[in-house]
């Protein structure tokens, strides 16, 4: 055999490896567990995904997809934390009733619901000989839908004559949708009447401080700040992505997401934060150091 045949089939062995070992995995963490550029392992991951040796999910951390084993499917629920607020609302409302009616779902939660394809499956229910489109949490097995839907119905049955019953009454109050519609209003009203955020003061400040010049804005909540920036370099000018967290403590993951952003954007990242980074990621700095800095926010 070929020593670049050879040098293929041990890469690959080594990415199913550490897929194995570790879970659900982003290129950038496959890339450091076999010594290769991302390119490269992103690259070998298509090829495995091909293969049918590896899977891939539908969720996007940053800008990529995790890749996985079968049988690693439950771990995917260790990424929830990256689903947008109302995607992680209706999974977190599937994983509780574990079957969900898709017509007296809000709409917005519908529209989640077919956005989280890894943990909501649509399936079809027989219900008093009317077809239901429904909602199947991921880890239901096959043997129990028929049990827990007959639960669910006869539940939302009950719950509808109850509503009848006391439909005046509640004729009266705000629907749920109208609460977070006021709620959210008068956020937005804030937002327009305090300005920008405490902690995207603090990072402008600190932009500021020390040279660096913000040439976009790409996202502004409360506790992130995502821009283009550039510095005044002995070469030239440098841009980079920056990104920014308001977080006591910055892990491996959160630097290895942050590079995988940026390696997308063509740009190395230029990481701040109002905490320190953990031992574990010193090491993490240290290897990928001419493509991503990390500098913590001046108090």
């Amino acid at each position: 055999m070929p020593a670049d045949m050879q040098k293929l089939l041990r890469d690959k062995d080594l990415i199913l490896t550490s897929i194995s070992t570790k879970g659900p995995s982003l290129p950038v963490h496959v890339a450091r567990a076999a010594n290769l550029s991302i390119l490269f392992a992103s690259a070998f991951l298509s090829e495995l995904y091909s293969e049918g040796k590896v899977k891939m999910s539908r969720m996007k951390v940053g800008s990529s997809s995790l890749y996985y084993l079968t049988g690693q499917e439950a771990q995917l629920e260790n990424f929830v934390e990256y689903l947008n607020s109302k995607e992680k609302e209706a999974f977190y409302l599937l994983k509780k009733e574990k079957i969900l009616s898709d017509e007296i779902q809000a709409p917005a939660i519908r529209v989640a619901l077919r956005a989280i394809p890894d943990f909501a499956i649509p399936i079809k229910l027989n219900i008093d000989g009317e077809q239901k489109i429904c909602w199947r949490y991921f880890l239901i097995p096959d043997s129990a839908i028929k049990s827990i839907a007959q639960e669910y119905f006869d539940l939302e049955k009950k719950n509808k004559s109850e509503s009848q019953t006391s439909l005046i009454q509640k004729s009266a109050e705000l629907t749920q949708e109208e609460k977070i519609q006021k709620i959210q209003t008068r956020k937005a009203r804030e937002k327009i009447q305090n300005g920008e955020s405490a902690f995207t003061k603090k990072v402008k400040l600190h932009l500021t401080k020390h040279n660096v010049e913000v040439l976009s804005i790409i996202l502004e909540k409360k506790k992130d700040f995502l821009a283009r920036a550039c510095i005044n370099a002995l070469f030239g000018k440098q841009e980079y992505y920056l990104i920014a967290k308001d977080k006591k403590k910055i892990n491996e993951d959160d630097l290895a997401i942050a590079l995988q952003k940026a390696q997308t954007e063509k740009m190395p990242a230029l990481f701040l934060s109002t905490g320190d980074i953990d031992k574990k990621s010193i090491s993490y700095l240290n290897e990928w150091r001419n493509l991503i800095k990390f500098e913590k926010i001046d108090s």
